[in-house]
């Protein structure tokens, strides 16, 4: 029954009814269900329940779900949905309404829900808008509206999110603990605080907390105490000095005393031993006896009167004038006395005159000398004149000692040291415009800015400005550094130390008051004569940057050295680019190198605008690469129309107070060339933190590269020079300058050069051809590739010999600059393994190489993984071909124990190559889910078909899977076929992102760290099949889509 009740008498259904339609009132009801009114011709509402209405008023019985009111016309609201509109909505997106009906929201959830009603809380472990976010992996358990960890971060991390792992040289739980004395002060490990690549100076241990012990010292404490320390062998534990016993060397005790001392701490003078030798280290005795003219058994003491000779065992033969005895080397006199009052033959007198005119001469010479030395000494600059002084006066010394000696010994000898020993004085030539007004303040430049990177002259102040260093022929340019590079580098550091350094003209404005705020550092100032001038409002300081112009080696204003922008000087950063029309920017530092601010931020995120002055800056475009990010930014003048695009080059691997890789440093170099426009004739700025050190670098190898190529020939002392002469310090280490020749090295021998992906089939097709295979292009260029590819010396590989010296089979070792360490403990273990890390075209620490390991040596391979979180491990072989891999793979639905781990079976798949999924487990704490990739069979084919579909499905893999993670690339010996894989999987990408390649670079750039990848011309032969397999079947792809 329905709730509404008639008033009407209701007839037996037997009782016929009326035919007069005013008759259905008294019947109660319309003869057709879902109409109302006198005649029942009006229809229902329709949104009455079940189409019932009042069949007087037509109101609704009730109202179908999501309707109210009395005739259901109107919509849930309040909130509130479904039947009688007695359900709340859940909690919709923006606090939409949900809908009316049903419930559901149709634009989502907000935060901490989720379900089409969004009524249903996060489930653990999601969180924020549909709970479509998982908490973060370091949390132990996190906030569902907004992702806080409310319940702490685990061991290693923070943040409000844990996502960030602990810094500044602290780790583990709420990152509270401190890091031991890791290497250069690096961050530990973040979670259990071991030190990536060992300890600093004094410690040792995985953590480095432990102090060296009694007898060791150093890096790691691998350093023994000399056994000549006073105190048995004990030394100080960071620099190994101690107090030495008699006779060695300070500080280290390691060396016999030399250099004519001998001795408590080498202290003493030796005597004048015989042919001028070492006298004994100990006590001075001159073990071979005395020189002419000493005796003694330390041969310090003068001949007495009378006697002279070796040991002086001869005795004078005839009395000397006043009874002066004869001189104590030769035995000769000065004058002879007369032997009689008897008148002496005229013969007699010519020794004597001719005596007399000698001395004069000599006393004539020495006058001279002495004239000389003071004119020469007033070229020396005041501060090297006290290092000079003492050159010149030993030098003075030594010619007086030997003219005086000479004239005493009569005629007979005169002659023998009258020939004056040439040396030249160091000098400094005269510039326009010096330093030298009697108002401007000397500065003396000194590494006293904490983030400045130091000037370094290794043989202190030395430097002779008008010796002309010769040019260098490009063919011998390899040859030179090899000789520069002996005696650790002596002939670099020697060089580097001529160069004119510090401040060497005028500065004025960048030590006006009104400019010093502008200055990053206190004592890199530009000098006047060649510092931009910005054209501002007329105000003195409106037209102050800390920038210069720069030659190239044969024209003007080529270059814009700066130093980094600061908060305050950004405006006129952009002016300057503004008003010298600039397009190219080349940057060679980090925003922040460790806890150092090295340069502001002067460009946008990516997409996004920033107003600098009346500047606009749009980052319209940014490419990330291995060793560098390339921007392309739009720079619009706000009053005017006009619009501009700069280049930013952005040089991000430049190591804090080192240098970059030279091959590197090249490539970036050359990829800064192919942007460049023979129509651009705007100077380059070049800018780092101080703009001087890497600024310089950077400079001396675009000029001289240029200069290079057009004469053939170079000349880095004398453009450092030209430098120098714009800014000051161009160039602040020996390493730097060292790092010049080193890149002008890798760029002569062999240049970058991209290819059209059209350019590049063409050229593979040769592999295909006829010809012998010594004719081929790609023959030619693999001869090229090997005499251009690293030799390296034992010293490269110390660590590495030292760790494997008895390890089997380990032919191919890892650089010690490029190795990999362990930092998880295991009893009985070491932190060594032979892996070492290798850039993609994209990510600098993209791959981990390594080979199988022994079943000894699973246990590190897991750690490996483990210790520097590695996702994917892609093998060069089948494993059923691998033994060895049944230590640490374990069959289906099983698992293995590789103590302190167990590895288990999650799952297997075929998508053209074989996917195992394990987990790595250790104890209860940690687990590591781990894709183990191999190909379905051997990557080399040994018939005349050459199949390349195994190495392109297995590189295909890897790339999909991406770089978030190092991918561990696993071989029989860590070389063959890994470098295969590398540079394929690179080239796709320079495709990719390019849409160029070039094949050599990328194999040169990979045998810097491993000489041995693509050593043959089967390996380098099947690089370029597959990357022609890979394009032509990429294009016959896009051909299908179109």
């Amino acid at each position: 029954m329905y709730p509404r009740r008639f008033l009407c008498h209701f007839y037996p259904v037997n009782v016929s009814v009326p035919q007069n339609p005013r008759n259905f009132f008294l019947e109660g009801r319309c003869p057709t269900s879902g109409f109302y009114g006198e005649d029942c011709s009006l229809p229902c509402p329709q949104n009455c329940q079940e189409g019932h209405c009042d069949i007087v008023d037509g109101t609704c019985l009730g109202c179908v779900p999501g309707y109210t009111g009395a005739t259901c016309d109107t919509e849930c609201v309040d909130n509130k949905y479904g039947l009688e509109c007695d359900s709340t909505c859940g909690k919709c997106l923006n606090s939409v309404k949900c809908n009316h009906v049903n419930g559901n929201c149709s634009n989502g959830c907000d935060a901490g829900v989720y379900g089409d009603k969004c009524d249903q809380a996060c489930l653990p472990g999601w969180y924020g808008l549909n709970c479509a976010t998982a908490c973060g992996t370091n949390c132990y358990s996190c906030n569902r509206f907004n992702g806080t960890c409310e319940f702490g971060c685990k061991p290693g991390w923070k943040g409000i999110r844990c996502e960030n792992a602990c810094s500044g040289n602290m780790y583990g739980a709420n990152c509270t603990m401190k890091c031991g004395m890791c290497l250069d002060n690096e961050q530990c490990q973040h979670v259990n605080g071991t030190c990536m690549k060992g300890c600093d100076e004094g410690f040792h241990g995985s953590s480095c907390i432990e102090e060296c012990t009694n007898g060791s010292y150093g890096y790691n404490c691998q350093d023994n105490c000399s056994s000549h320390c006073q105190e048995s062998g004990i030394c100080d534990r960071k620099t190994g000095h101690c107090l030495c016993e008699v006779g060695w060397k300070p500080e280290k005790c390691d060396a016999k005393c030399a250099g004519y001392t001998f001795g408590q701490n080498c202290s003493k003078p030796c005597g004048q031993c015989l042919n001028n030798e070492q006298c004994h280290h100990v006590d001075g005795n001159c073990t071979n006896g005395c020189d002419l003219g000493f005796y003694g058994i330390n041969c310090a003491q003068e001949c007495p009167w009378g006697w002279y000779g070796y040991n002086c065992n001869e005795t004078c033969s005839y009395p000397c004038e006043s009874n002066v005895t004869c001189n104590s080397r030769t035995g000769n006199c000065t004058r002879v006395e007369p032997l009689s009052d008897t008148v002496t033959p005229p013969t007699d007198n010519v020794p004597v005159i001719a005596g007399a005119v000698a001395a004069l001469v000599i006393v004539i010479a020495v006058i001279v000398s002495i004239f000389v030395f003071k004119r020469l000494r007033t070229s020396v600059p005041k501060k090297d004149q006290s290092k000079q002084r003492r050159r010149d006066k030993s030098e003075m010394e030594e010619n007086l000692y030997l003219n005086n000696d000479a004239a005493k010994q009569g005629f007979t000898n005169i002659y023998e040291n009258t020939e004056p020993k040439d040396k030249p004085a160091a000098k400094r030539t005269t510039t326009p415009k010096t330093n030298s007004s009697s108002t401007a303040k000397k500065y003396d430049v000194k590494d006293d800015d904490e983030d400045e990177e130091g000037i370094e002259n290794p043989y202190g102040d030395m430097y002779l400005n008008e010796e002309t260093i010769l040019d260098i022929p490009i063919s011998e340019l390899e040859n030179i550094i090899a000789e520069k590079k002996k005696n650790e580098e002596d002939g670099f550091k020697r060089e580097y130390a001529m160069l004119p350094h510090g401040e060497q003209y005028q500065c004025d404005a960048g030590k006006s008051p009104n400019n010093l705020a502008k200055n990053r550092f206190k004592t890199t100032f530009p000098y006047d004569h060649s510092r931009v001038v910005l054209r501002g409002n007329g105000e003195a300081s409106s037209d102050y940057i800390n920038a210069n112009f720069i030659s190239s080696t044969d024209s003007e204003n080529q270059y814009i050295a700066s130093q980094g922008p600061k908060q305050n000087t950004l405006n006129d950063f952009w002016t300057m680019i503004w008003q010298e029309n600039v397009s190219q920017i080349v940057m060679l530092t980090n925003l922040k190198e460790g806890v150092k601010i090295k340069c502001t931020q002067y460009w946008s995120e990516e997409m996004n605008a920033r107003l600098y002055g009346n500047i606009v800056i749009k980052n319209v475009e940014e490419k990330q690469y291995a060793f560098y990010i390339i921007r392309k930014l739009t720079v619009s003048l706000k009053e005017q129309n006009k619009s501009r695009v700069v280049t930013q080059h952005h040089y991000t691997t430049w190591p804090d107070h080192g240098t970059p890789d030279p091959l590197s440093l090249v490539v970036f170099h050359s990829h800064v060339m192919r942007t460049m426009t023979n129509r651009n004739k705007a100077p380059i700025l070049v800018h780092c933190s101080a703009g001087i050190g890497r600024t310089g670098t950077y400079i001396a190898l675009d000029a001289l590269y240029k200069a290079g190529k057009a004469s053939g020939k170079i000349n880095v002392a004398e453009y450092v020079k030209i430098m120098r002469a714009n800014r000051m310090n161009m160039v602040q280490t020996y390493e730097q300058y060292m790092t010049i020749f080193l890149a002008l090295n890798e760029k002569f021998k062999a240049a970058v050069e991209t290819r059209s992906l059209a350019e590049f089939t063409e050229r593979a097709q040769s592999l295909a051809g006829d010809r012998p295979a010594n004719q081929t292009v790609i023959r030619k260029e693999f001869e090229k590739l090997m005499k251009t590819r690293p030799e390296y010396t034992g010293t490269d590989y110390k660590m590495s010999r030292q760790h494997f010296a008895d390890k089997k089979g380990q032919t191919i070792l890892p650089l010690d600059k490029y190795s990999l360490y362990l930092t998880s403990s295991v009893a009985k273990r070491g932190n060594y393994i032979n892996a070492i890390h290798v850039s993609s075209y994209q990510q600098n620490r993209a791959f981990i190489v390594t080979h199988y390991p022994t079943p000894e040596d699973a246990v590190d391979f897991l750690r490996l993984l483990n210790d520097h979180e590695s996702d994917t491990v892609i093998c060069m072989n089948p494993l059923h071909e691998i033994q060895s891999s049944k230590t640490w793979l374990p069959e289906v639905a099983s698992s293995k124990d590789v103590p302190p781990f167990v590895v288990e079976h999650e799952s297997e798949s075929d998508t053209g190559v074989n996917v195992t999924t394990v987990n790595i487990i250790h104890g209860e704490e940690t687990s590591h889910p781990v894709t183990v990739v191999e190909p379905k069979g051997p990557l080399k084919s040994n018939g005349t078909i050459k199949d390349t579909s195994c190495l392109r499905n297995l590189v295909s893999c890897a790339l999909k899977l991406g770089e978030d993670t190092p991918i561990t690339i696993v071989s029989k010996d860590g070389a063959s076929l890994c470098g295969v894989f590398c540079a394929v999987f690179n080239s796709i990408q320079q495709i990719i992102m390019d849409d160029n390649i070039d094949v050599f670079t990328t194999v040169r750039q990979l045998q810097t760290r491993r000489p041995e990848f693509c050593s043959t011309q089967e390996e380098y032969s099947l690089v370029y099949s597959t990357l022609q397999d890979y394009i032509e079947t990429t294009s016959e792809n896009v051909y299908s889509n179109q």
